[in-house]
């Protein structure tokens, strides 16, 4: 009878362990996300606003330099 009681309280604590570690894990990510978003929403760059504040919905223009400083130099 022993064993059977031990059997059935590690497998009741287990399950319940894990539910609580799957609602503690899922309630924390939540929060962690929540943290992320709003500190990624004040490190914006002000040219990616419009005078609203609002984001750019539109295509952006980029500018690249290249180094052409190789290409000068002819021997």
């Amino acid at each position: 009878m022993a064993e059977s009681t031990l059997v059935y309280l590690s497998a009741t604590f287990s399950f319940v362990f894990l539910c609580v570690g799957v609602f503690a894990g899922w309630t924390v990510n939540e929060k962690y996300h929540e943290y992320m978003y709003a500190t990624q929403q004040e490190n914006v760059h002000p040219e990616m606003l419009n005078e609203e504040g609002q984001w750019i919905n539109e295509e952006l223009l980029s500018v690249r330099f290249l180094k052409d400083d190789d290409e000068d130099y002819d021997d």
